[in-house]
């Protein structure tokens, strides 16, 4: 019997790719969810199923790009330490979503709408939540932005689509946005990657 093993760039590429649109996907329905959901209170949208499915699918696929992410570095042109800094930073991203979809939705639940608007204030310990997430989102997308670019080893637009996940990552208090464009970003990456040339 003849079994056939699939190369571990390719498992990578295709896992990198796949969880990259589905964490974009996911976190653009959170977005359309705030517009359609506007005249809603903040409760009633916080344990609305499609808020909670989308946050899940968000967390889950950021979490499988935390895992995804470095096993692209021995066969490409991009160093391993560069994706695993932007590894890191999709697991930031990940806490947040999978929080907001278990713990903020269980919550929902349990508080009326009043306590549930005060306890969703911004303050000091909820911005150190988040600060981890956006520190590691400039610092990752954008170093492997600048690599991708200079050494040649991506697409120029994966690249300038990681500098505008970077960016968009000083929008504190939500990761919807980074979501998007990191997921797109990581993507397109995985899908335009340049392998290390065959001896």
């Amino acid at each position: 019997m003849t079994t056939f093993a699939v190369p571990r760039p390719t498992v990578a590429r295709t896992a990198v790719t796949a969880a990259g649109l589905a964490g974009a996907v996911a976190s653009a329905a959170l977005i359309s969810g705030w517009f359609l959901q506007a005249d809603i209170a903040q409760v009633e949208t916080a344990r609305a199923p499609v808020v909670v499915v989308a946050n899940l699918i968000a967390g889950l696929s950021f979490a499988v790009l935390a895992v995804s992410l470095p096993l692209l570095g021995p066969t490409t042109r991009l160093p391993r330490w560069s994706l695993t800094l932007a590894g890191l930073a999709c697991a930031f991203i990940a806490v947040p979503a999978w929080t907001h979809g278990t713990v903020v939705a269980h919550l929902a639940g349990k508080v009326g709408a009043s306590e549930f608007d005060a306890l969703g204030e911004t303050d000091f310990p909820l911005l150190l939540l988040v600060l981890p997430m956006v520190l590691l989102s400039i610092a990752a997308f954008g170093t492997l932005a600048v690599v991708g670019w200079r050494r040649h080893a991506m697409s120029r637009g994966a690249s300038v689509l990681l500098i505008v996940a970077a960016v968009a990552s000083l929008m504190v208090g939500t990761f919807a946005p980074l979501g998007v464009l990191a997921g797109l970003a990581l993507a397109w990456t995985a899908h335009t990657v340049r392998p290390v040339p065959e001896a």
